[in-house]
């Protein structure tokens, strides 16, 4: 919980007291390829990675899996949309490695923003977080060639490309394999 709280604290200080209300969260144990999440289930904790790393992913229309994000420890991982709103999600998180979460429940996270204000600027800021995560990805395929994502994450997330593989990472940057194998290529003999 410490590790958590220093967390919650870069990204909204706030004071021993209100910090205090966070009730302990629960432990959750997710194996390597074990879904935290899945599609159609509702998103009903927002959960914090105290170890291990996860992808989140959906399914297209012809059955091919396009990963969407990739967090790891010391983040929190959440479908925004389907926790707030608690419909169901169209995403699966998936563990790719052995991990560790501490969930938050959908009714003590609104809890914590009724109760204090340093916890509703801490959601505000979360929000906002995410916003410009989702923004972000929407502006890669939007305004930059498969070579400009690429280069993108590379100064961005350098260390996603130690993590995933190269089917994982071609499905991110939303390539086929062959292609993302050309492009190492070709910026490597640059």
């Amino acid at each position: 919980m410490e590790k958590l709280k220093a967390v919650i604290n870069t990204i909204s200080p706030m004071s021993r007291e209100d910090l205090d209300l966070l009730m302990p969260g629960i432990a959750v144990s997710v194996k390597k390829k074990g879904n935290l999440l899945e599609q159609g289930d509702v998103c009903k904790n927002i959960c914090f990675v105290t170890k291990g790393f996860f992808r989140m992913f959906y399914v297209d229309l012809e059955g091919n899996e396009i990963n969407n994000r990739f967090t790891g420890a010391d983040n929190f991982i959440v479908d925004f949309q389907s926790f707030l709103t608690q419909i169901p999600s169209r995403y699966y998180w998936q563990a790719m490695q052995d991990s560790e979460v501490l969930t938050f429940s959908f009714q003590d996270v609104q809890k914590l923003y009724e109760i204090s204000p340093a916890w509703g600027k801490f959601g505000r800021l979360v929000a906002e977080r995410v916003y410009l995560q989702l923004n972000e990805r929407v502006e890669m395929f939007q305004f930059m060639s498969p070579q400009q994502r690429y280069e993108h994450l590379l100064s961005t997330r350098p260390e996603l490309f130690n993590q995933i593989s190269q089917f994982h990472m071609s499905s991110y940057l939303g390539v086929k394999p062959e292609s993302l194998s050309r492009l190492r290529k070709r910026l490597h003999y640059k």
